[in-house]
C-alpha cells in the first residue's frame, strides 16, 4: 500500500519532526461533517443536496450535483474502506435510479434541508435552474464515490475493475496527521478514477450549461458590454421571477416551466457593441396589445420571425436593442414593466 508521510520544519530550523498518522477519524460523523462544511475537498463545484438521506438500500451519507449537472452518491469511512462499503454506495445509486423522474425529484426535494444542507423546496425547478433542460437525462444515472482514510487492497482491487467495466464509481481517500498542537491535517489522494472538477463535456458531447453561461459571459467581457448584460439579466431575473436555464451561442434563455419567454442576445457590430432583450412570441401573446402599441420612435424596438413560438397567433419575437448604459436608463423602466406585465398574464394563466 502507498504511504505517504509528512514532516514539520519550524522557520529557518533544520530540524524536522515526523507528524503521527491518523488512521481513523474520531467518529464517522466528524469526517462527515467536514466535508459537508467544505464540499470542495470532494470535487469543485459540488452542490450538496442531501446529507443521510434514506433510499431504499439504506442511508447515504451525501448527495451531490456535480458541475455537469449529473448527481453523486457518497459513502464516507471513518477508517480503511472495505467491499462492504463497495455494496452500500452500490445499492444506494441503483435505489435512486431505479426511480422515475418526478418521485426523484419529490424524494430529493423532501431529503433536502436535513443537517445544514440547503432546503430546496421543488427539486425539479431548482435543477433546470442550474443546469439545462436535460431531464433525468443529464441527472442519471448517479455517479459514485467511496471516501475514506485508506483503503484496502480487495476493495480498490474491485473499483479498478468496475470502473474498467464501465461503472461511473471513484475511490478517494484522506490521510491525517496529528501536529502537536493537536491540529489535524488531512491529504486527499485520489485513487480510482475521479478529478477535481469533472469533465466539463459530457459523453454525449454537449457541453455543460453552466459552462455555456461561463463562456457567454467571457465574450460579454469582451464585447464591453458585461455591465449591460448584469443589469438587464438582474432586471429580467427581478420582474419574471425566474431564472435562466442556458446560454446557447450569443442568446440567453429565462424560462418557465420549460417554456422559454424572454432571452438576452449578444450583439457584436462594426461600429458598435451591445445586448439585445427579447421577448419570444409565447410573451408577446401574453400581451400583445401592449407590444402592439409600442412606438420604435420612443424605444429601439424591431419585429424578427421566430421558430420558437408556442402559439398560433403570434409568429416573431419583439427585440430592444440597448447599446450604453445611459440608453438602458432611458428604456428600463419600460422594459421592466412589459417583463411584469408578460409575467402577471402568465401566473393568470397557471390559476385558470
Amino acid at each position: 500500500m502507498e504511504e505517504t508521510k509528512i514532516w514539520a520544519v519550524e522557520g529557518n530550523d533544520t530540524s524536522a519532526t515526523q507528524l503521527d498518522t491518523v488512521n481513523q477519524m474520531e467518529t464517522e460523523v466528524r469526517l462527515e461533517d467536514i466535508l459537508a462544511a467544505n464540499s470542495d475537498m470532494l470535487e469543485d463545484g459540488l452542490q450538496l443536496v442531501g446529507r443521510q438521506a434514506s433510499t431504499a438500500g439504506g442511508t447515504l451519507d451525501l448527495l451531490g450535483v456535480d458541475t455537469d449537472g449529473r448527481l453523486v452518491v457518497y459513502e464516507l469511512k471513518r477508517g480503511r474502506l472495505s467491499r462492504y462499503a463497495v455494496a452500500q454506495v452500490i445499492d444506494y445509486a441503483s435505489s435512486l435510479n431505479a426511480m422515475d423522474e418526478e418521485t426523484l425529484y419529490q424524494h430529493i426535494s423532501d431529503q433536502s434541508g436535513n443537517l445544514d444542507i440547503q432546503e430546496i423546496e421543488n427539486f425539479g425547478e431548482w435543477y433546470s435552474d442550474n443546469w439545462s433542460d436535460e431531464g433525468s437525462e443529464a441527472l442519471m444515472p448517479p455517479r459514485m464515490v467511496l471516501v475514506g482514510l485508506g483503503v484496502d487492497d480487495t476493495t480498490e482491487r474491485m473499483v479498478q475493475y468496475m470502473k474498467s467495466s464501465g461503472m461511473d464509481i471513484s475511490l478517494v481517500t484522506f490521510q491525517g496527521f496529528r501536529e502537536s498542537d493537536g491540529k489535524t491535517l488531512l491529504t486527499r489522494n485520489v485513487k480510482v478514477g475521479a478529478s477535481d472538477s469533472p469533465s466539463r463535456i459530457r459523453s454525449s458531447g454537449k457541453t455543460s450549461a453552466p459552462e455555456r453561461r461561463r463562456l457567454f459571459d467571457e465574450h460579454a467581457t469582451e464585447l464591453h458590454v458585461k455591465e449591460l448584460l448584469d443589469a438587464s439579466r438582474s432586471m429580467f431575473l427581478e420582474q419574471f421571477r425566474s431564472q435562466f436555464r442556458d446560454a446557447r451561442g450569443n442568446r440567453m434563455h429565462f424560462n418557465r416551466d420549460k417554456t422559454s419567454f424572454l432571452f438576452i442576445e449578444l450583439e457584436e457590430a462594426d461600429e458598435k457593441n451591445g445586448i439585445q432583450l427579447g421577448f419570444h412570441p409565447v410573451a408577446v401573446d401574453l400581451e400583445l396589445e401592449k407590444f402592439e402599441q409600442l412606438d420604435s420612435k420612443d424605444i429601439p424596438i424591431r419585429k424578427d420571425p421566430s421558430r420558437n413560438k408556442h402559439t398560433e397567433k403570434v409568429d416573431y419575437e419583439v427585440k430592444f436593442s440597448i447599446y450604453s448604459l445611459d440608453e438602458w436608463d432611458t428604456h428600463k423602466d419600460k422594459l421592466a414593466e412589459l417583463t411584469k406585465a408578460v409575467y402577471e398574464a402568465y401566473q393568470k394563466t397557471q390559476s385558470v
